[in-house]
């Protein structure tokens, strides 16, 4: 029973890299969009957040909104600044694409340890409120969080399920695929990748950077770091780039099975080894995945096949009527 909390706030995190595997999979996987500063959307999202909710006495003062409000004002801030990043970086191709939302990642990054009268710097914002804390134990909380995680998920997972449905994510995946092709038919390409990246910036800022900042209960520029993209990344290449739920169930494979390891009792001479095994552990699961199954654990082609087309279905049950309507 004493493991139950432990695996509880295991699930959350894997939920938030989860959902940012959703949302990065709109972007790189439907889009063609690489984008290495998911990092920094998260960072300005979270401290947006901290900031909004941190009250006006506090050592970094903010406005005291409760927390519905600064999640929606973490939403709006992080949508205006991916915009502004998106604008110039996504008229790049290829590795400059790649290496500027890197830089940007990284800007954002020092400007959070720079900003000490703002962000607090690298001390960060300590006391954040968590939503509904004060109605249970500190025992029971982290099942409530997780069940906010949960909730958190469902939505970013409409909002993937719906982008995938649509003549927008087909008009996605087109300019993926073949550009000029995408443009000489009229597509605005540059529009639609500039909308892409706020909407993901919106989702990040609204959903993911919340339930992120209620699960760490602090905020240090170390959280922001390129491993967090790393894990983003991973999580998504092990679920399938480019399927609907392969972000999602890759990020929590990806987590639970590099966390197991915290379960192993040792010696205390050799707990070290044991830390140094945990990304050894996550190298070896993508090596191995990318061997045997590089597609990931779900594929775009099977996420988006057809369930069996009609005429096929004629064919096998009255091949009468298929001469009919052939003629």
């Amino acid at each position: 029973m004493s493991t139950l909390p432990f695996w509880a706030t295991v699930l959350t995190f894997g939920l938030v890299i989860g959902m940012a595997a959703l949302l990065l999979n709109i972007e790189a996987g439907w889009g063609g969009m690489w984008d290495l500063g998911i990092a920094g959307q998260v960072a300005v999202g979270a401290y947006s957040y901290a900031l909004l909710t941190s009250p006006p006495d506090a050592v970094v003062p903010g406005l005291g909104l409760p927390f519905w409000a600064a999640m929606v004002g973490a939403g709006l801030i992080t949508m205006i600044v991916s915009a502004l990043i998106g604008w110039p970086t996504l008229r790049l191709r290829g590795e400059y694409f790649l290496i500027t939302t890197f830089a940007f990642a990284e800007i954002i990054r020092q400007l959070i340890v720079i900003q000490r009268g703002l962000t607090g710097g690298t001390f960060g914002v300590t006391g954040i409120d968590k939503p509904f804390a004060e109605y249970f134990l500190p025992s029971a909380y982290p099942f409530i969080l997780l069940g906010l995680a949960a909730a958190a998920t469902v939505l970013v997972l409409l909002v993937s399920q719906r982008v995938s449905n649509s003549t927008y994510g087909l008009t996605l995946r087109a300019a993926r695929d073949n550009e000029p092709l995408a443009r000489s038919m009229g597509t605005a390409v540059d529009r639609v990748r500039i909308a892409t990246y706020a909407l993901v910036g919106l989702m990040t800022g609204l959903l993911v950077a919340p339930v992120y900042v209620w699960f760490l209960g602090a905020l240090v520029p170390a959280s922001f770091t390129t491993h967090l993209t790393f894990l983003v990344w991973t999580g998504l290449v092990i679920g399938g780039l480019g399927s609907r739920l392969g972000g999602l169930i890759g990020a929590v494979v990806l987590t639970v099975a590099s966390e197991a390891v915290r379960l192993i009792s040792v010696d205390p001479e050799h707990a070290s080894r044991l830390a140094a095994f945990q990304p050894f552990l996550v190298g070896v699961l993508l090596i191995v995945l990318l061997r045997w199954r590089p597609e990931g654990l779900l594929s775009e082609r099977g996420a988006f096949r057809k369930r069996a087309k009609p005429l096929d279905r004629i064919r096998r049950d009255d091949p009468q009527t298929l001469e009919a309507v052939s003629a």
